[in-house]
């Protein structure tokens, strides 16, 4: 069976969560007061956004300066060259902005993958934010909902890997995740089946051993 993977953009391929480092240079006491009643589920994801980027007042050269110091995991171009070489296809799935995945894309040489997003645009004041991916009837009303890109692979082997709360609903909805931080307690506490990983050398091994397994003449008799 063909697997697609669906891979988060903040602090699975960056190194951190770039809008959430973003919004804590600009406004820590915003940050801390707004995304914990996200955490706390007093704020859904596209209520979170929009009330932080109409807080915030970020300065493009700034911002742009603290995109390129975060940066990406370096063991996701291993794994961009692993699934080119298996001929597998990847999509990013992001509840972030297009405007700094834009700049770490093209840093990387990274700009021919495909991803999904919300949009970021500046203004004299700061930002104004957009979510063209947001679905009216969301379960959790997320600014960008995951679960849409994911639904129409049904017929292949889906594989989320992801870092927080924003991947719950998507995870959910395929047949193996690599959870890390928020994501992980999630699968923890509610007893869902996962593997933890710590970069994206941990992915490739548990995916060539699942494939070992579907190779092994035990597998072909069970």
């Amino acid at each position: 069976m063909e697997t697609i993977y669906f891979v988060d953009f903040d602090h699975t391929i960056s190194n951190r969560d770039v809008w959430d480092d973003i919004v804590k240079f600009c406004d820590p006491a915003a940050r801390e007061d707004v995304v914990g009643r996200y955490l706390r589920g007093e704020l859904s994801s596209r209520q979170c956004n929009l009330l932080l980027a109409s807080i915030i007042k970020p300065r493009e050269e700034e911002i742009r300066q603290r995109v390129f110091s975060i940066g990406i995991d370096p063991t996701f171009h291993d794994f961009v060259r692993w699934t080119e070489r298996r001929g597998s296809k990847m999509i990013i799935v992001s509840d972030g902005y297009d405007y700094y995945i834009d700049l770490l894309l093209e840093k990387e040489g990274l700009t021919h993958l495909t991803y999904f997003s919300n949009r970021m645009k500046w203004t004299d004041d700061g930002i104004d934010v957009e979510f063209p991916l947001n679905v009216k009837d969301c379960e959790r009303d997320m600014a960008h909902c995951k679960c849409q890109h994911i639904a129409p692979h049904a017929d292949k082997r889906r594989v989320y890997i992801g870092d927080g709360v924003s991947d719950v609903c998507g995870a959910l909805k395929c047949e193996q995740i690599y959870a890390k931080r928020n994501l992980l307690d999630y699968c923890r506490e509610h007893g869902i089946a996962h593997i933890s990983f710590k970069n994206f050398l941990d992915v490739i091994a548990g995916e060539e051993a699942w494939l070992a397994l579907q190779e092994s003449p035990a597998a072909l008799i069970d």
